[in-house]
């Protein structure tokens, strides 16, 4: 696998730093993923997405990966970030990725995970595939919950993360999701999407998964991995490999 660290701007035009990994073989085009990140974390997921990117290239696909604006390498402050600006993000992201002369159109998917999942479906982007990592379906109603009494709707929130550091959101953030249905935004999406959830995640209930499944039109699966907290810890490898297997049906060996 060979890693380069890339840039875009986005609408603001702030600095979004990114990865992009090629696998050791040789092609003119590639299969290519774009792993897109949840609420707070960065392009590498706490590690989730370093993993992730090496399974994926080992199995000839190349992969991109991008911080939001305020979140690691990228410019901007977090406090600032709604959904609209996350998904504004993504589609200069997606717009980049998609004009890169190695990227195979024909075989373009998106691995999401958390709020990442709920980013991808308020944009809809074109692709071929989809997998919702923890799937987010209500974040204006679940995200407030993990806030506690930090929560404050109309101040600064703020949580402390369980690496110690601490993720502050202005009133902006809680009222930018009432612009959204993101249930009625996924019957928009008709190429095939996997659902993945751990059967120990106590941080996003399946029930947000689910009121996404009910209504997706086209192909679907949902796959519950046992013992796999939010983070798909403690063994990622197990999410590696449902989302490789996938991958290789729905978007590797298309024709």
């Amino acid at each position: 696998m060979q890693e380069t660290k890339i840039s875009i701007k986005n609408k603001q035009g702030e600095k979004l730093v990114g990865l992009r990994a090629v696998p050791d073989s040789n092609l003119e085009k590639y299969p290519t993923v774009l792993l897109v990140h949840g609420f707070g974390v960065t392009k590498e997921g706490y590690g989730m997405f370093d993993i992730l990117s090496e399974r994926l290239t080992e199995n000839g696909m190349q992969v991109y990966r991008f911080d939001f604006s305020g979140s690691g390498e990228s410019e901007g402050d977090y406090s600032e970030t709604t959904l609209t600006k996350l998904k504004n993000d993504l589609e200069e992201i997606v717009k980049y990725v998609r004009n890169q002369a190695e990227v195979d159109l024909n075989k373009f998917g998106i691995v999401a995970q958390s709020l990442g999942t709920s980013t991808t479906i308020a944009l809809t982007p074109e692709m071929k595939c989809l997998i919702c990592l923890g799937a987010v379906s209500h974040p204006g109603d679940k995200l407030p919950i993990k806030f506690g009494e930090n929560y404050h709707p109309d101040g600064i929130s703020s949580r402390v993360r369980s690496n110690g550091t601490v993720t502050t959101v202005k009133p902006s953030f809680w009222q930018d999701f009432k612009n959204y249905d993101l249930v009625d935004s996924i019957k928009n999406i008709s190429c095939p999407i996997l659902f993945i959830n751990g059967g120990a995640d106590t941080d996003v209930s399946i029930s947000e998964m689910q009121a996404y499944f009910d209504v997706v039109t086209g192909p679907k699966e949902k796959v519950l991995i046992e013992g796999l907290d939010h983070g798909m810890n403690p063994d990622r490898d197990k999410m590696c490999k449902v989302v490789v297997g996938w991958l290789n049906k729905n978007l590797v060996n298309l024709i």
